[in-house]
């Protein structure tokens, strides 16, 4: 079981008991033993809101109702311009203290520690996780009944809290608790008598209907993009509308008989992968660091789930290299050090595979600024990932995205510079 597995069945138990019972089907709880305030806290609010947090990615609740933006914030003014949408901490502070909730969203973009464990989660589910909080006073009971359109991790941070969850009988949560709901089942928090910390995981779940529709979508020349018949909402249209749609039956059929699966669920994961936005941290450190970069250097892999290498040439012959968000073209001479950074997770520079030491040098950097490497700086150790014996060899791996590649740099390789990525964009926000 990796690491992001693991970290799945510490929230849920047994991971396939919990997909064959739970998932997408029934509400569950559970108590892990564990505590979440490594995750999110109360001081760790304060310090989100004090360093210029802006709605929407705060707000208060009250009595079922969301309250006007001038109890929570204030103007300010930055580089000349004024914002109205600043949190005012104390405004908040006030606000929660005459028993409003307090909601922080989209958390897997705006704090760190919610953000890697969010994307842990997508590479164990294959979901895309967001997160909330909700941050409760004692005597309030939040948001209305309602239910939500993706399924919902709740893990309980600080204080107790009373759930009323459709189809199952009253939960009450403590620290370290977790309560799933499926998508669809209504639910709502009712009045504590302590304050309430948690936090709240959507899983906007990827289904089968929307595989589908991409498919579709992907058939060239389809008629299923053209419009409906005019006028086919009037009486004499029906008859023109049931054969649009008898034509649009058929076509759809055929299309999904004629389907190559394979290919199919290899364009689903592109697809998958090119929605999934980068965590960049380090990327930035890494780029102003190259100055350090030569042959003694050790450079690492970054997000290595993420990354592609083709079997499959592109039609001029160079390498496919795919990272998170953009695709790399690659000479063909760069493939035994990709492969190599690829199954060990990093290497030497002057260790990378097949490469005179001129072009190690400029293949190293050139993936550091795609952001598939960061650098680490060595006093003559090596690097290896899976063995402690090999001491003769460092290891790095490479992490990208869907760009064509046309390198500037003075090398016989050519590589190229990256060019806008085609894929979808992200569905979390």
């Amino acid at each position: 079981m990796d690491a992001d597995t693991e970290l799945l069945a510490r929230l849920v138990g047994d991971v396939q008991r919990f997909s064959r019972e739970h998932w997408g089907r029934t509400p569950m709880r559970r108590s892990t033993g564990a505590r979440f305030d490594d995750l999110l806290s109360v001081g760790a609010i304060e310090r989100l809101l004090t360093m210029s947090a802006r709605r929407p990615t705060y707000r208060l609740v009250q009595d079922g109702a969301t309250l006007p933006p001038d109890r929570s914030s204030r103007p300010v003014r930055i580089a000349g311009q004024r914002f109205d949408d600043v949190a005012d901490l104390a405004r908040v502070a006030t606000a929660v203290a005459d028993g409003a909730t307090l909601v922080l969203q989209a958390l897997q973009r705006t704090w760190l520690p919610l953000a890697t464990f969010c994307r842990s989660l997508e590479w164990a589910t294959s979901h895309p996780v967001q997160a909330n909080a909700y941050l409760t006073p004692a005597g309030a009971a939040g948001l209305a009944p309602h239910a939500d359109a993706h399924d919902v991790l709740v893990l309980q941070v600080m204080g107790d809290k009373q759930w009323e969850v459709e189809g199952i009988e009253s939960a009450s949560l403590s620290p370290g608790d977790v309560l799933y709901v499926p998508a669809g089942v209504r639910h709502h928090a009712s009045t504590q008598r302590a304050a309430s910390l948690h936090i709240t995981l959507g899983v906007l779940r990827v289904t089968r209907r929307q595989a589908i529709v991409r498919l579709l979508d992907s058939v060239a020349g389809s008629p299923l993009a053209e419009p409906l018949p005019l006028g086919f909402d009037r009486p004499e249209g029906r008859a023109s509308l049931v054969r649009s749609l008898e034509e649009t039956v058929a076509v759809a059929v055929d299309a999904l008989r004629a389907a190559d699966v394979p290919t199919w669920a290899s364009d689903e994961l592109r697809w998958r992968r090119g929605a999934r936005r980068p965590l960049a941290l380090g990327h930035l450190e890494a780029v102003v660091a190259l100055g350090e970069l030569d042959l003694s250097s050790t450079v690492l892999v970054h997000d290595g789930p993420s990354i592609t290498l083709h079997t499959d040439r592109a039609p001029d012959g160079r390498i496919v290299l795919e990272l998170a968000d953009r695709r790399l073209l690659l000479p063909p001479a760069t493939r035994p050090a990709i492969e190599q950074l690829l199954h060990d997770g990093g290497a030497r520079v002057g260790a990378l595979a097949g490469l005179s030491e001129h072009d190690q040098a400029v293949v190293a950097s050139r993936l550091v600024r795609e952001g598939m490497l960061r650098l680490r700086r060595t006093e003559g150790a090596s690097f290896t990932r899976g063995s402690e014996e090999d001491d003769e060899q460092d290891h790095d791996q490479d992490d990208g995205a869907d760009a064509d590649v046309h390198s500037d740099l003075p090398s016989g390789l050519g590589l190229l510079l990256p060019s806008p990525n085609p894929a979808r964009p992200n569905k979390m926000s």
